[in-house]
């Protein structure tokens, strides 16, 4: 019998991801280093990773995006974002440890219990850019918007990030938060933004395969209460809907190649699926090395 999760909400997954990220600035061939990370994740974040089972290979995920996301970061601001806002910011401490401009304006978003303990374990240290912290529930459809107006209005270059937030949302809380972030930017003509910004978004991405292929895990039944809900049939047809066309693509297989730091797979089930890929189509095959990753986002223009 497989013991009560110690997962009780979303929240608690970003003492998971702290942990996780807290574990791979310990190996010797790290890909990353956060020396935050293990105090934002404290007894709670180790617990709730020694539970889980030893197939679940979130950590590895999560290793692979912060690399993908931490690039894209970079790009954005060598490009001129002048603000990064991270809703649903969790343990994230990509303010502390990134080199990044001074001047850049940072805004983390999350439930004020996440803030708090945030500010707490890191009251002694110094962020590298101008870092702003709002006690928010993205839930707050009035709270939010008036948050997003307010963006609108004092920034010029802006990179919105909803990492590791998207797939806990209904597909039609995904569609509504789409919408108003869209809103953000001004009118845009001919490749130009007038009267307004210019506003990019990271976004998670996962295949219909994956999310089936999930749902089959021990990962649905560790995570019964922060449960994946947004399944599109068809992702990129469902931002196209709400406004938002892909403008870079980073998929966690091809990183993890590049990186070599292939997924963690025990050598048997290694073996069977070196062999499946062997006899599938060259279709199947590209579909599973973009069985998930991370997608920037940005406005379509208007008609």
């Amino acid at each position: 019998m497989m013991a009560e999760s110690l997962i009780r909400g979303v929240s608690d997954t970003a003492f998971m991801v702290a942990a996780w990220r807290a574990a791979e600035s310990e190996r010797p061939d790290a890909l990353f280093h956060d020396p935050f990370a293990a105090r934002l994740a404290g007894e709670h974040g180790r617990a709730i990773v020694a539970s889980l089972s030893r197939g679940f290979l979130g950590g590895w995920q999560v290793v692979i995006r912060t690399v993908i996301i931490d690039e894209l970061i970079q790009k954005a601001v060598a490009a001129g974002t002048d603000t990064i806002v991270n809703l649903g910011a969790g343990l994230d401490a990509r303010p502390y440890r990134m080199e990044l401009p001074a001047e850049l304006r940072w805004i983390e978003v999350d439930y004020p219990h996440v803030i708090d303990w945030k500010a707490d374990k890191l009251a002694g240290d110094r962020p590298r850019c101008r870092l702003e912290r709002i006690k928010l529930d993205l839930a707050d459809l009035a709270a939010r918007r008036t948050l997003f107006a307010s963006l609108g209005a004092s920034s010029r270059k802006i990179l919105l990030l909803t990492e590791g937030v998207l797939p806990y949302l209904t597909t039609d809380a995904v569609g509504a938060l789409a919408d108003d972030l869209r809103k953000i930017r001004g009118k845009i003509r001919g490749g130009n933004t007038e009267g307004g910004v210019d506003v990019a978004w990271i976004v998670d991405y996962f295949s219909p395969q994956a999310m089936r292929y999930r749902r089959r895990l021990s990962a649905t039944r560790q995570m019964h209460q922060a449960p994946f809900q947004f399944a599109p049939a068809d992702w990129f047809a469902f931002f196209a809907h709400h406004g938002w066309k892909p403008a870079e693509v980073q998929y966690i297989a091809d990183e993890a190649a590049r990186r070599r730091r292939p997924i963690p797979l025990p050598p048997v089930l290694r073996l069977m699926v070196k062999v499946r890929r062997l006899f599938s189509s060259p279709a199947r095959r590209d579909a599973f090395q973009k069985f998930a990753g991370y997608v920037l986002l940005k406005p379509t223009k208007d008609a």
